[in-house]
């Protein structure tokens, strides 16, 4: 079997850190990424690469994702936009994007704000929220938005640097963010010193893709965009493992499985966190890894988007002979790649 692994995040951003490197031991995954082919590409959105693998464009993600969410196939016709509910915060004298996972909605709140946005912005279309974190706009026949990253590569970062240069669609996100944070679920979440949903961000529209030709056959996500893209293309779609030994061999020569452990972590910049997920990757995939290679898996391909770009590593059969090739900690790694802006070998 060719095994492709796609984990964001495999390196931590900040390469002197000591909460994230002082006593983390991984002797399997240094091991493999010394004697593999590196290829180091430009950063690329997390959904940009799986949409890559699976032999997609990046049109009608919010379509894929939503189709993932409620296991019903999605009219062609009809445009979806993601309007994921963000918290916007002030650092330093700019305005900062947070993801909902520190939201933590609750149920009747979300019906109350979807209910306000419903009634205020009836010529957007109409806003649904299958999930308290994903909330959906139904759009408009008529509505043209311009496109904005996805959530993944915008949280954390300066808004005024991520937004288009359109004044009606400036006009629009105010308008969206004013309503928010007068909203009455606001004010009460602010007494209660909570993080306040008073932002949307509108990603992923764009026409659903026709199903295109893939290598890959089965897919283990919990993702619900992975989700949906296997269910447009027809693969064969299980939940993300939580160890090797729980991908049994099965149908299909090309399997890709999505792990996410360390996306969180680095989102909300929690290094111990991000540390003792790594461990666990180390113990539950990279150290069995080293006895599968050769024999159930004949190649692995990890692909990990991080803050030095997109880093590919090939790992063939063959090269657990390649004795003579060393590599350095991940925190020495993780040092040279932030020290060189080219590809390494």
């Amino acid at each position: 079997m060719h095994l492709t692994l796609l984990i964001p995040e495999l390196l931590w951003p900040e390469p002197g850190d000591p909460l994230a490197f002082d006593g983390l031991a991984c002797p399997s995954l240094e091991t493999w990424l010394g004697r593999s082919r590196l290829e180091r590409s430009p950063p690329r959105p997390l959904e940009a690469i799986l949409a890559r693998q699976l032999g997609l464009t990046e049109n009608g993600l919010a379509a894929c994702r939503l189709q993932g969410e409620t296991n019903a196939p999605q009219a062609a016709d009809r445009q979806w936009f993601c309007a994921d509910p963000v918290h916007l915060k002030f650092h330093h004298d700019r305005i900062i994007l947070g993801d909902a996972s520190l939201l933590a909605l609750e149920a009747a709140e979300v019906e109350a704000l979807l209910a306000s946005l419903n009634a205020t912005f009836p010529d957007l279309g109409r806003f649904h929220a299958p999930h308290p974190r994903r909330w959906y706009l139904e759009a408009a026949a008529d509505l043209e938005l311009p496109p904005l990253p996805p959530l993944s590569a915008a949280s954390g970062r300066q808004l005024g640097s991520l937004m288009p240069e359109s004044p009606r669609f400036s006009r629009l996100m105010n308008e969206l963010q004013m309503l928010l944070h007068d909203h009455p679920v606001n004010r009460a979440r602010e007494a209660r010193r909570q993080p306040t949903a008073n932002g949307l961000w509108l990603w992923g529209g764009g026409a659903l893709a026709a199903p295109a030709a893939t290598r890959i056959e089965r897919l283990g996500a919990d993702d619900p965009l992975a989700r949906g893209m296997a269910r447009h293309l027809g693969l064969i779609s299980e939940p993300a493992p939580a160890t090797l030994a729980d991908w049994p061999p099965g149908p299909g020569r090309q399997a890709l499985i999505l792990l996410e452990h360390l996306l969180a972590p680095t989102l909300i910049e929690d290094s111990e966190a991000w540390r003792d997920a790594m461990a666990r990757l180390e113990r539950d995939w990279f150290a069995p890894l080293a006895a599968a290679l050769g024999k159930s898996i004949a190649r692995l391909d990890l692909i990990s988007p991080t803050a030095f770009g997109v880093l590919h590593w090939e790992i063939r059969a063959s090269d657990r002979w390649k004795l003579w090739r060393r590599t350095p900690p991940l925190a020495a790694l993780t040092r040279q790649l932030a020290l060189s802006p080219e590809n390494m070998p």
